[in-house]
């Protein structure tokens, strides 16, 4: 099991430890274990992403009893935000998504990009891939701000990676930059309050986000910054 694969696995036993411990009942309880190794068995052993009707047809078949049954919207009732079943099932789903992961081979970056924001999960070290996913942000932010000024100029533009299609130099845009989707789903997957707390991560009052062990990841007002530009990205809803 990779570091990236026992960090998102921690993060789901601390959530199921606080859930269980601030359960009501002891038939909370048990139904919240059965349900962590349903989605357990399904992502570790069963190598699938969770669904609520697959975790709830694996939960019968390993939990027959009937006063241990759990209904569909026992899972997905929302129930302002104080549903225990569906916040560890959200807690398995993020962990999926690392464990699951299938790194791609490097060279499909798009067009204005260096690398692919996927590619990243071939970096084993979940500290060093976020830094480099960030440095990739602020690239593209400096790159477009960059554009910008040469356009105010009326000077070319220039591109980040040489692909086909790219405009000649000397030629001029009409509009200014856009976010390519990529981009805007790397924003809106990074500033996503579960994902940052599955990835070990801790977003701050300030904007200032820091690794589990207290190590400084970035500094005061990015993560705010980050929603800005997302909320710009995609535009009125």
């Amino acid at each position: 099991m990779s570091d990236a694969e026992k960090q998102a696995t921690q993060v789901v036993e601390e959530i199921l430890k606080r859930l269980v411990e601030a359960a009501s009942t002891d038939t909370v309880r048990v139904k919240l274990r059965n349900l962590n190794e349903a989605c357990s068995h399904l992502i570790m052993n069963g190598k699938q992403r969770l669904t609520v009707p697959l975790v709830l047809s694996t939960y019968a078949a390993m939990f027959p009893a009937k006063d241990q049954s759990i209904a569909e919207s026992s899972i997905r009732n929302k129930r302002g935000g104080a549903n225990p079943y569906l916040e560890l099932y959200r807690a398995w789903e993020d962990a999926g998504e690392v464990i699951l992961a299938r790194p791609r081979k490097m060279g499909k970056a798009k067009p204005g990009e260096i690398i692919d924001y996927t590619e990243l999960s071939s970096i084993p070290d979940p500290t060093l891939r976020h830094q480099v996913k960030l440095l990739i942000a602020q690239n593209t932010s400096l790159k477009s701000q960059l554009d910008i000024v040469r356009q105010v100029k009326n000077a070319p533009t220039i591109t980040l990676v040489a692909t086909p299609g790219t405009p000649p130099p000397g030629s001029q845009r009409t509009s200014l930059p856009q976010l390519a989707e990529s981009e805007v789903e790397a924003i809106r997957d990074f500033v996503a309050e579960r994902k940052l707390k599955s990835r070990g991560l801790a977003e701050h009052e300030d904007g200032s986000v820091t690794t589990r062990d207290g190590r400084d990841l970035a500094d005061p007002g990015f993560v705010s910054a980050l929603r800005k530009i997302l909320a710009i990205a995609e535009g009125p809803q």
